[in-house]
This record gives structure tokens, C-alpha cells and sequence, in this order.
């Protein structure tokens, strides 16, 4: 298990959106709530909201999405650096 500093905090979706474009990069783990579903897994690519994300589950493979397209039914997003030094999580008000 790794030791990171954890964050949490209540924000309005537009930014997490904003979070997500700006912090989110490649090698990073992330779990994303929307709806009745969720995306978890390594970030493989990351590019103006757009995201590619290795679920390292053989059933699942590899998940993309645009971060635009689910802000309306956004609940939360979890968000670990790849040096694991601090875990992010924020919930939408």
C-alpha cells in the first residue's frame, strides 16, 4: 500500500473539468464517477480533455472518453499521481 497525502474536497463540475485538463497526465491512475457508471485505471493518454484509460481488466481493456461530455453527470473524481505522492479527491456540490 502506498503512503500519499490525501485530498478531498467539494467543488462545482465544471472544475473538475477544469482539474482534468489541467492535472491529469499520462501514467497517472484515475476513477471517474458518472451516472451509473464508473472509469478506474492508469491514464495511457491524455489530451484536451479527452482521455484513454487502461482499466487493467482483460474483460474492460481500454475505456476513452471526453471529459466534456460526461460534466452533466459527474460525481466525483479520484486522482493519484504516477509518484503516488498525493491522492486527489473531489465531489461535485
Amino acid at each position: 500500500m502506498k503512503n500519499y497525502r490525501c485530498v478531498e474536497m467539494e467543488v462545482h463540475p465544471e472544475e473538475i473539468l477544469e482539474y482534468m485538463h489541467r492535472d491529469i497526465e499520462e501514467g497517472d491512475y484515475i476513477e471517474v464517477y458518472f451516472g451509473r457508471v464508473h472509469v478506474e485505471g492508469t491514464v495511457i493518454l491524455a489530451s484536451e480533455g479527452f482521455f484513454r484509460v487502461d482499466t487493467n481488466n482483460d474483460l474492460f481493456g481500454t475505456l476513452e472518453f471526453e471529459a466534456s461530455s460526461i460534466i452533466d453527470d459527474l460525481i466525483e473524481l479520484v486522482h493519484i499521481k504516477e509518484d503516488y505522492k498525493e491522492k486527489i479527491i473531489l465531489r461535485v456540490k
